[in-house]
C-alpha cells in the first residue's frame, strides 16, 4: 500500500514541484492549503489550480483564527517588548506543522512533506534537520526549533536539489503557470509591506511606546517608538548628529532607545531560551548562526536547565538581536537553536 502523504501547497512553485515529485515516486499525495491571514486568497486559489493539475485531492483548511492569535500576536507583542521576532520560526515549531500534524491525523495520512529547501538526516538514533544541497536556497534556519518528532514525520524532496533553476524548469515542462511565479516574502503576512507600516496599523496610535534617544548618557531627541526599533539600526533614526550612530539597545520599561558606535554592537556572547537542541552534550565547540543571511560563525556553547543555553563566539560578533533566532550547526546538522535573550 503506498505511502500516503500531506503535501503542504501554498500556491507556489516549490510546494507544487513537491508534491509533483511524490506522487512520481508512488506516494498517495493529497494536498492541503492553510488559510492564515487575510489577504490570502489569491494564493489559495493558485494551489487548488495547482493540485487540479496535478489530479490530486486538495482541501483548504481556515487556520486565520488561530494565526492571529498564535503567531501574528507574537510579531506585534515582541516588537512591542525591545525585541525582533523572527516570524517563520516561530510560526514553524509553535503553528504550522502543528496544524500540518492535526489535518495529518484528519486525513489518515502517514506523513507531512513541504516546499523547503532542507534534507533531513538520521544519526546516532535521532533525526537531525540538515542544511540543503542548494546552499543559496539553504531554509534550515528557519526549521532550526522544530521538534524532531515533526521532523520524523516530514519530507522535504526540494533539499536535495542544486539550483531552484531546476525545480522551475520541471514546473515549465509539466505547463504549470506558476513555473515563473516570484518567490514568497519571508514573512508571509506583510505581504511585502514594511514591518513598521504594519505595526502603525495593528498598534493604536496613543499605545505606541514612545521614548528618548539616549547617547553616551545624554538625550538627543524623541524617537517614534520602541517597536520601530531594532538592536544594530542604522538607517532611518533620522537623529541629526553629526555621525553615524547604530541601535544598541532597547529598553521596554523606560522605553528609551540607547544609540553607540558601530564597534558597541559587536558581542561577545549570547544567552538563549525556549530552545531546542537534539544532542546529549551539554558543553561543546560548534558553529552559530545568528540571523538567517549571516555566515557561521565558531563559538562554544553550554546547554543549561530550563530549555536556555550560553554561547560564547571565538570573535565577536555585529548585532546579535533579543528575539531573533541563533542556529546552533554541528557541519550540515541542525544541532538546535534558540531565542535570544540577551547579549553579553
Amino acid at each position: 500500500m503506498p505511502e500516503k502523504v500531506l503535501v503542504a501547497m501554498s500556491g507556489g512553485v516549490d510546494s507544487t514541484v513537491t508534491a509533483y515529485l511524490l506522487k512520481e515516486q508512488g506516494a498517495d499525495v493529497i494536498g492541503l492549503t492553510l488559510k492564515m491571514f487575510e489577504g490570502q486568497e489569491k494564493h489559495l486559489d493558485d494551489a487548488g489550480k495547482m493540485a487540479a493539475k496535478l489530479n490530486i485531492p486538495w482541501y483548504c483548511e481556515d487556520y486565520t483564527d488561530f494565526f492571529r492569535d498564535e503567531v501574528i500576536s507574537y510579531f506585534i507583542n515582541t516588537y512591542r517588548k525591545g525585541k525582533t521576532p523572527n516570524p517563520c520560526c516561530y510560526c514553524n515549531e509553535y503553528a504550522k506543522f502543528r496544524y500540518l500534524f492535526e489535518q495529518m491525523q484528519k486525513h489518515n495520512a502517514d506523513k507531512i512533506a513541504t516546499g523547503h529547501y532542507a534534507r533531513k538526516t538520521f544519526k546516532n538514533g535521532h533525526w537531525f534537520i540538515a542544511k540543503a544541497t542548494n546552499l543559496k536556497k539553504d531554509q534550515s534556519y528557519y526549521l532550526s526549533l522544530l521538534d524532531e518528532f515533526y521532523i520524523g514525520l516530514s519530507e522535504f524532496p526540494l533539499g536535495e536539489f542544486p539550483s531552484k533553476y531546476q525545480v522551475r524548469k520541471i514546473a515549465e515542462e509539466l505547463g504549470l503557470e506558476v513555473s515563473g511565479k516570484k518567490d514568497s516574502q519571508d514573512v508571509c503576512f506583510l505581504e511585502g509591506e514594511d514591518y513598521r507600516e504594519y505595526l502603525s496599523k495593528k498598534i493604536p496610535s496613543d499605545k505606541i511606546k514612545k521614548g528618548n534617544f539616549i547617547y553616551k548618557g545624554e538625550i538627543l531627541k524623541e524617537h517614534e517608538g520602541v517597536e520601530f526599533y531594532t538592536v544594530g539600526q542604522r538607517k532611518g533614526l533620522k537623529t541629526g548628529f553629526h555621525k553615524p550612530l547604530y541601535v544598541v539597545e532597547i529598553d521596554p520599561v523606560s522605553n528609551n532607545v540607547y544609540l553607540g558606535s558601530k564597534e558597541e554592537t559587536y558581542f561577545k556572547g549570547v544567552k538563549l531560551e525556549k530552545c531546542n537542541f537534539i544532542t546529549e552534550r551539554k558543553f561543546f565547540k560548534s558553529e552559530i548562526k545568528l540571523r538567517y543571511r549571516m555566515k557561521s560563525a565558531a563559538c562554544t556553547v553550554e546547554i543549561l536547565p530550563n530549555n536556555e543555553a550560553a554561547v560564547l563566539f571565538d570573535e565577536k560578533q555585529s548585532a546579535p538581536t533579543p528575539g531573533q533566532v541563533a542556529v546552533i550547526y554541528d557541519g550540515d546538522l541542525v544541532a538546535g537553536g534558540g531565542i535570544i535573550r540577551k547579549t553579553f
